[in-house]
């Protein structure tokens, strides 16, 4: 959730700078934040996260420069410019010996656009990658205006390789009409229920139910906002396999995924988790064998 204060600089930022920023001038900055294998503990994907590094305003967030770029038309170029980092990525990981899938978001409206999606194809295709290590990631905060215009778009996406993830799931747009409707192969579940789930019985069994829903239909399952490493035995039980979150990676630069990544290609290790979480993330992961023999207990929660 962005602040106040992170509200207000944006709203400084004019139409044009914002413009000037996706059409290609400095300013324009990618992070890649891992996903996560609650089971074991490797980084199994990652997804890339735009930043507006503002020379006067400081860094910006997309929830708040998004809206005015898909209000000036410019939400596919800026597909376009977020498609070409991702695959430069991809490509650096791959001299590196190192290959993950990488998520792009992107809106209904762009999604929907033919040739937005034959733009990330050729590319691909041109940089000889295999278009499984490129996911597209549906995001929630528009309407769908023609369904059966965007299952097109997304059945070409899969059928070229690429797997398409639906973001949030159980808010905004992200709906059950959704996953039923479209071709996926990820459900991300919103982070409103997995933050709440210790203090509600509600919304723990929205999450399970959620997952247990995607996991019948053949989805991967993803549990947003992972922000505790003691709700990973839980969101595991609720049928949560992967997670992402800042408790598992908060948004880095390409070369500290890379680090992470070769430590666990070259050492087996699973990731290695920031300091303040270190120590319960041995915790939970030396315990999986003993809690999977362990008897199973009822799960006390209180109802808000």
């Amino acid at each position: 959730m962005t602040s106040n204060h992170e509200a207000s600089r944006s709203s400084m930022a004019s139409d044009d700078e914002i413009a000037a920023m996706v059409t290609g001038k400095d300013g324009l900055r990618m992070l890649l934040q891992p996903q996560v294998d609650l089971l074991t503990g490797r980084i199994v994907s990652a997804e890339a996260l735009a930043r507006w590094q503002h020379a006067r305003l400081g860094i910006i967030m997309p929830s708040e420069f998004i809206p005015v770029v898909n209000r000036l038309g410019l939400d596919k170029i800026l597909f376009e410019r977020v498609s070409l980092r991702v695959i430069d990525m991809l490509l650096t990981l791959r001299r590196a010996g190192i290959a993950v899938p990488v998520a792009i978001n992107a809106p209904a409206s762009t999604l929907s656009d033919e040739r937005a999606v034959d733009f990330l194809l050729g590319r691909i295709l041109a940089a000889e990658l295999p278009a499984s290590l490129v996911r597209v990631e549906l995001t929630e905060d528009q309407p769908i205006r023609e369904l059966d215009v965007l299952r097109a778009s997304l059945l070409k996406l899969e059928n070229a390789g690429c797997e398409v993830s639906l973001d949030d799931f159980g808010t905004g747009h992200a709906s059950l009409k959704l996953l039923s409707a479209i071709p996926l192969s990820e459900v991300k579940i919103d982070q409103y229920f997995v933050t709440r789930m210790r203090r509600s019985a509600v919304a723990f069994e929205v999450l399970r139910t959620a997952a247990e829903l995607a996991n019948r239909l053949g989805r991967r399952v993803v549990a947003e906002g992972v922000e505790n490493m003691a709700d990973i035995p839980a969101l595991r039980a609720a049928g949560c396999r992967y997670g992402q979150g800042f408790a598992l990676g908060r948004p880095m630069p390409l070369d500290e995924l890379m680090m992470r990544l070769r430590t666990q290609r070259d050492q087996g290790d699973p990731l290695a988790a920031s300091a303040p979480y270190a120590s319960p993330w041995l915790d939970v992961y030396e315990d999986v064998k003993q809690e999977a023999a362990a008897p199973r207990r009822s799960r006390h929660v209180t109802t808000q």
